[in-house]
């Protein structure tokens, strides 16, 4: 039979090493959590990530980035609201830049086909938008 002691080592020990396990599982976003925007945030910048957002994002999270684009029609979900994005520090640049790269649930990696440069224009785009 475990004593107290024992047993409260037992439950430290798997709680470190489930945190430990979530760590390394989510490390790239982790990561992205506190990468810094390196793009400037200017007129430039903002004009490349819409003229983007129209070719690629538009389709499927509408002109206005409320996830009612045309292609919603044909989805199993609805893409996100990102007018309903939260600011940083809450939701980071970083973690956009990440999510537009790898992709999350329905929606497609764009890392393949944009730059990182085409991905932080889409996120200062998206900001401006919606700030």
């Amino acid at each position: 039979m475990l004593t107290r002691k024992r047993l409260r080592r037992t439950v430290v020990a798997g709680a470190l090493l489930l945190v430990l396990g979530l760590a390394l599982f989510y490390r790239a976003l982790l990561l992205a959590a506190i990468t810094p925007n390196p793009m400037l945030h200017d007129a430039g910048s903002v004009a490349r990530g819409s003229a983007l957002w129209l070719l690629n994002c538009a389709v499927c999270h509408g002109a206005q980035g409320r996830g009612d684009g045309p292609a919603t029609a044909g989805l199993p979900r609805k893409p996100k609201d990102l007018t309903r994005i939260a600011a940083p520090p809450i939701f980071p640049d970083g973690v956009v830049a990440y999510r537009i790269a790898n992709g999350v649930g329905a929606m497609p990696a764009w890392g393949g086909v944009l730059s990182e440069r085409d991905i932080w224009d889409l996120v200062n785009y998206i900001r401006a938008q919606h700030s």
